[in-house]
């Protein structure tokens, strides 16, 4: 069968046609792996920008496709239904098929949509291979495990089949299936590295927790390639696009399986010794995995603060980690020479801008490199999203390419906007005030809380002014990485050289 990926990568809201360069999906690489095992005839349609209905349209009708996938996620949702339609003019006899979180969540929703044939919910993988066995044998594929679609106004849902527990089972990823060297990694000679599938968490602003009540097998939910298989998939990866000169690891939490970890971190090491950035939560930061980390190449480490504040913190998010535990971890990679990069979250349900400084003075104390302090989305069928509408906080109008914002007494847009847009500033304000003697640091910091908690402050207005700065700085590296490269690429390179000299033996 010929089989074409629709791959809407873009942010919403971005300009028709706008330069930009794409990023590599884990998902549809392994998908293309299993289908070009079976025989198939596998390609992608990876869209970094919108494109116009005649363009896309001559696209479907070169490629003549017998099926089409769409990579569906609740932000490009409203793009994906338009390219649906016209996928359906161009090709009517093909078969439309929606898999990704969004199909896995919010699957009636995607199987009602006007184009689109099927739904796929959870892995996809052995869902896939039937159903193109079955059209290519002219067999009915209404029993097919993980399908879900729509019929003469009914909708039917069948059972999801069990997690491939043994992700070693499956081929490596088809790199070959992305024009690997265009995207945005590979500008910056990076290499996107995924060993794993599945949290054992249940934070509430995460589709986790909803995907893995899916599975018979849900225990098993959280799943490693084995130490030498992960190995195996790295060499092929660097042998195939040279020249890689740094790994970003995609894993939720790299070092979750600790004795999974350090097998695989000693073999990185004598193996690959490639310098790399990976993702880890603070309460699994101890010395001896910091150390293991920096010891491999570690440079940077993603840890998620998300909120300060205890009450939103654990109850709300349902995270239940401990102040301590973020100041320990934070400390722990600091100490050993990692750079840190802390994510977090503002305009949370019952949230107020007291509680948002609560997360900007934790942010400050633990000196992190870099915050990044994204305005919440309560994603659909997420226990965030449930919490946000019993309390009467979602709005009426709820468009998914949108910015959302709550509707909350206690915090307005514009405070949300202005706590994410100005949480750097005052962050790097109260860590300068917090290493002044406390007879200086207390009327300052008092001054800081003020200002910052002031409900009367031409909010809109500074935000208006801040946009401005953030334009250009993204401009300029967006400019750099598209035309000079190889001078982005050196800079970063001198960034982070010194950033491995300062660290201590």
């Amino acid at each position: 069968m010929k089989i074409l990926f629709v791959y809407a990568d873009y942010p919403a809201n971005t300009a028709p046609d706008r330069p930009r360069h794409g990023f590599y999906s884990e998902g549809l690489a392994s998908l293309s792996a299993v289908l070009k095992l079976e025989g198939h005839d596998v390609k992608l349609l990876h869209l970094v920008s919108p494109i116009q209905r005649e363009d896309y349209i001559e696209r479907i009708k070169k490629a003549s496709p017998d099926l089409v996938g769409f990579s569906t996620w609740t932000n490009n949702f409203q793009d994906v239904q338009k390219y649906a339609s016209w996928t359906k003019e161009a090709a009517p006899e093909s078969i439309t098929v929606s898999g990704g979180y969004h199909a896995t969540i919010n699957p009636m929703e995607c199987a009602s949509t006007e184009g689109i044939d099927l739904v796929v919910s959870g892995e996809a993988e052995g869902a896939i291979v039937e159903l193109c066995s079955a059209l290519d044998e002219g067999k009915g594929y209404e029993k097919i495990a993980n399908l879900r679609y729509m019929r003469n106004g009914r909708y039917f849902e069948n059972p999801v089949r069990p997690l491939i527990e043994n992700l070693d089972s499956i081929p490596l990823p088809d790199f070959s299936l992305f024009d690997y060297p265009k995207l945005e990694s590979s500008l910056i000679r990076t290499a996107s590295v995924m060993l794993s599938r599945g949290c054992p968490y249940s934070c509430t602003y995460c589709c986790n927790h909803k995907i893995r009540e899916l599975y018979p097998n849900k225990n098993r939910y959280v799943r490693f390639r084995s130490p030498e298989g992960s190995i195996e998939y790295i060499k092929k990866l660097i042998n195939d696009y040279q020249p890689i000169k740094y790994v970003s690891f995609l894993d939720d939490i790299l070092p979750l399986k600790k004795k999974w970890f350090f097998d695989f971190i000693d073999r990185y090491k004598t193996e690959i010794g490639l310098p790399f950035s990976c993702n880890a939560r603070v309460n699994l930061i101890t010395d001896d995995v910091a150390t293991a980390l920096r010891e491999a190449g570690c440079y940077r480490i993603h840890l998620g603060v998300e909120s300060g504040n205890d009450y939103i913190n654990n109850h709300i998010l349902n995270r239940h980690i401990k102040r301590e535990q973020i100041v320990r971890a934070f400390k722990a990679c600091h100490e050993v020479g990692i750079k840190t990069l802390a994510y977090n979250m503002v305009g949370l349900p019952y949230e107020t801008l007291p509680r948002i400084l609560d997360t900007i003075k934790l942010n400050a104390e633990i000196k992190t490199e870099r915050a990044l302090a994204a305005i919440f989305y309560p994603y659909p069928n997420t226990k965030a999203y449930e919490i946000s509408r019993e309390a009467g906080f979602i709005p009426t109008t709820f468009n998914y390419g949108d910015e959302v914002l709550l509707n909350q007494p206690t915090l307005t847009e514009d405070e949300v906007r202005f706590a994410s847009a100005f949480f750097r500033p005052f962050m790097k304000a109260y860590r300068l005030v917090m290493k002044m003697p406390p007879v200086i640091r207390k009327p300052l910091e008092s001054m800081l809380d003020k200002l910052f908690c002031n409900r009367h402050m031409p909010h809109a207005l500074l935000v208006s002014m801040a946009i401005l700065p953030k334009k250009v700085r993204r401009f300029t590296q967006e400019a750099l990485k598209t035309y000079s490269p190889g001078l982005y690429l050196a800079i970063r390179d001198q960034l982070l050289r010194a950033s491995r000299s300062e660290a201590k033996p």
